[in-house]
């Protein structure tokens, strides 16, 4: 970055990171350890924003793919590590970097646990079985203390909004990792047509399944695709091993239109965690399903398609209708339009289920987590909590330029006083500068970042504050240059219209002992039975023979684990 470059003023720092100032007069104490497990040492002196002399913090990386350099930094000595040290006084020293595509980066985690190595004082898994081997081991401290002790008052808020990211990461009432944030809006299926299609056959997006199956039927019978063939698809999802987990080709809204969305955990009306795929609902769902089947509306080949299948089919131009998060039009719509210019999807809000039945699946709130090692020094500890809440504070900033790390000539550049976003306009490139933090991703406040996205799907003006939220999460604005990302807001738009619809799955626990020894004989018994179904090849009473089946093969048993857990977490 060079000494010449001011990427942070010090009346700023000394403004923006005062709430880590003030979190951080609390330290020690004067005794040698604190009851959260890390060592108890001098409290780092902080001065206009900045930790003086700098505190080192030893940490791991996980290489992300999609991950650019230039200038020839690396994960090791960037823009962002340079900041990190030079405006906040925290000095990030990365020990070692691995793939994590090919989980790499996770097998050396748990190689590091096993062989009694020294783990870095922080280090990052979104992978929940290593997360659990660490909290088992008695290695991490308990964060839940830190946390109040050392967060700002932004953090603390934006952890409020989503209580539930701790969940995964607690044990005998104690929080052993700070849930990395995501937010979901955006996660959620509209209904995606071919606006095209819709057009050629003169038809209306549906509003009701009665509509929907008019659709279907025109999309399959009038030859929507105009090649003389009878050869698309009105109807495209996944679920080839599962039925639930694809952004592309989500099913969980078409059995969510009676009133049950399988493999999820979600609260029955007597308040306990039930199991999806054994609800009523969800009979009359395959019922459905092989009905359309049998009127050719889904493929032949139906219990072949995973997420890959559905976007080749989605890409070559033939699938008229599927469920699919907001980014479907990026990937694979932009494959489709290599091919086919004129072809087009338009999200539409779900047609309304039977009596009036709506659900469909939202991702979790969070991705992973940081953990955190016991032997951290309360010196490294309290200076991380400064690094972290200083991310934070982009949601607190009137200054759009001064993104906590977000830095001018990587995501953005200033022209004429406003920044600029266009990749072209960016000399070597834009880059994604929040891969380079701790986390590796971005730092989320849900609320302040999904009123931002609605506002700017709407074509409002953001405020400079709006637009530091933006840069915390990679994005700080639109490129008008590239429409899809306009049809990614469009859907961002129509999904806020059902947000009552939504359902994550509430059990968000390490796999219960039950689980462990009967899970993969279970969910062979429901494909089995729900694809025997949706063929034809068996009626769909055998749906309650199935139930009765599940919950005597150890379904019970997980049933009382996933209740008795939840429980537990709710203390």
């Amino acid at each position: 970055m060079g000494g010449k470059r001011k990427v942070l003023s010090a009346a700023m720092a000394a403004i923006v990171l005062s709430a880590s100032l003030a979190a951080c007069s609390g330290g020690g104490n004067g005794d040698d350890s604190n009851s959260s497990g890390a060592p108890e040492n001098s409290k780092p002196i902080i001065v206009n924003g900045k930790i003086e002399p700098a505190v080192t913090i030893t940490m791991v990386r996980g290489e992300d793919p999609t991950a650019k350099f230039k200038n020839g930094e690396t994960y090791y000595d960037n823009v962002h590590t340079r900041w990190a040290e030079e405006a906040l006084g925290v000095k990030l020293e990365t020990l070692w970097t691995s793939p994590t595509a090919d989980t790499s980066y996770d097998t050396k985690l748990k190689l590091m646990l096993s062989s009694g190595d020294k783990l870095p004082d922080v280090f990052v898994s979104t992978q929940s079985n290593t997360i659990n081997l660490f909290i088992e081991s008695g290695k991490l401290i308990d964060v839940g203390e830190a946390f109040e002790k050392y967060a700002s008052e932004t953090w603390k808020a934006a952890m409020a909004e989503t209580p539930e990211a701790w969940y995964p990461f607690m044990q005998g009432g104690k929080k052993y990792a700070l849930p990395l944030l995501r937010p979901t809006m955006g996660t959620q299926s509209p209904l995606w047509i071919r606006q095209d299609w819709l057009d050629k056959l003169e038809l209306k997006a549906p509003t009701t399944i009665e509509e929907l199956e008019a659709v279907m039927d025109a999309f399959v019978n009038r030859d929507p695709d105009d090649n003389g063939l009878k050869d698309t698809y009105a109807l495209d999802f996944g679920m080839k091993d599962a039925l639930n987990g694809y952004p592309i080709g989500d099913s969980s809204w078409i059995f969510g239109l009676f009133g049950a969305i399988p493999e999820l955990w979600y609260p029955g009306e007597d308040g306990k965690l039930q199991y999806g795929s054994i609800q009523p609902g969800i009979k009359e769902a395959l019922t459905k399903l092989s009905e359309w089947k049998q009127k050719g509306y889904i493929a032949e080949d139906i219990a072949l398609h995973d997420f890959n299948k559905v976007a080749e089919n989605t890409a070559s131009g033939k699938v008229g209708m599927l469920g699919g998060q907001n980014w479907l039009m990026v990937y694979p719509g932009a494959l489709m339009l290599a091919t086919n210019p004129t072809a087009m999807y338009a999200p539409y809000p779900l047609p309304q289920g039977d009596n009036g039945k709506n659900m469909r699946r939202i991702d979790n709130a969070h991705t992973g987590a940081i953990m955190i090692s016991k032997d951290i020094s309360e010196e490294a500890l309290q200076a991380f909590f400064h690094y972290q809440n200083a991310l934070y504070e982009s949601y607190n900033t009137e200054d759009s330029f001064l993104f906590r790390g977000f830095q001018d000539g990587y995501d953005y550049v200033i022209k004429n006083g406003k920044a600029v976003v266009e990749e072209s306009q960016i000399p070597g490139g834009k880059i994604p500068t929040m891969k380079y933090t701790i986390s590796g991703a971005q730092t989320v406040f849900t609320s302040k970042l999904t009123e931002a996205a609605l506002k700017r799907a709407k074509g409002e003006e953001l405020t400079n504050r709006e637009l530091a939220s933006f840069a915390s999460s990679g994005i700080l604005a639109v490129d008008d240059s590239n429409p899809l990302e306009k049809i990614t807001d469009a859907a961002t738009l129509v999904i806020a219209t059902q947000t009552e619809t939504d359902v994550p799955n509430y059990f968000q626990g390490p796999a219960t002992p039950t689980m462990t020894s009967r899970n993969e004989l279970l969910m062979k018994m429901q494909m089995d039975t729900f694809t025997e179904i949706i063929y034809g090849k068996k009626s769909a009473d055998v749906f309650d023979d199935f139930v009765k089946k599940w919950k005597s093969s150890g379904g019970d048993s997980i049933t009382k684990e996933v209740n008795d857990w939840y429980v537990s977490v709710k203390q």
